[in-house]
């Protein structure tokens, strides 16, 4: 008769071995985060330090851009179109903290199965002043990003096309400025091979 009790502790040894050998295979094969930029023809890759730059420069550029489209509404009684998004529970007290006007609010569902809504609403200059002027770094980046992080300011008619011109070109000045910096200034870039975008 076989001893199964003689059998099965070699086998758990064995698949216990084998699954923490498997784990730090997979781990050191873990694709590292990394972004990659072009400035005057030249590609570089971000890694590390230098990618976390980089995605701290884009909320800071996205915080920048509402801070000068604000700045150019002139009417201190405009009523501002907006869109944003989060959980329904975080955009629900979102709304009634700002006592939004909702124009359209469309459910969706984000991973894992959590209810979320994107909202478009008409919010006062002052509160949106107040809302931009607040916003961290931290509320606009991806990972820990909250409903005021996430607005946008929608085309209106208090912000002509020149003046959302002059903020594009002003805002591609400073970030330009700003990633010649990280390139030559943070751990993490390498040359990289330009790869055409289409």
């Amino acid at each position: 008769m076989v001893n199964y009790g003689l059998i099965a502790i070699p086998l758990i040894a064995i698949l216990v071995i084998g699954g923490l050998i498997s784990f730090f295979i997979v781990f050191s094969f873990y694709p590292e985060k990394h972004e990659n930029v072009s400035i005057d023809g030249k590609c570089y890759e971000l890694v590390g330090a230098a990618h976390e730059k980089i995605t701290s420069l884009t909320a800071e550029m996205k915080i920048t851009k509402m801070l000068l489209q604000v700045s150019k509404i002139e009417s201190q009684n405009a009523i501002i179109p907006i869109i944003f998004n989060g959980k329904d529970s975080e955009t629900k007290n979102f709304i009634d903290e700002y006592n939004l006007v909702v124009t359209s609010n469309q459910k969706v569902i984000y991973f894992p199965n959590i209810n979320g809504s994107v909202v478009t609403a008409n919010i006062t200059k002052t509160d949106l002043q107040s809302i931009v002027g607040n916003l961290s770094i931290s509320d606009v980046i991806p990972l820990s990003k909250s409903v005021a992080g996430s607005i946008g300011i929608q085309p209106n008619k208090y912000i002509t096309q020149d003046e959302d011109k002059d903020v594009s070109l002003l805002l591609d000045k400073i970030q330009k400025s700003r990633l010649m910096d990280i390139v030559s200034n943070s751990d993490g870039v390498s040359h990289a091979e330009c790869r055409n975008e289409t």
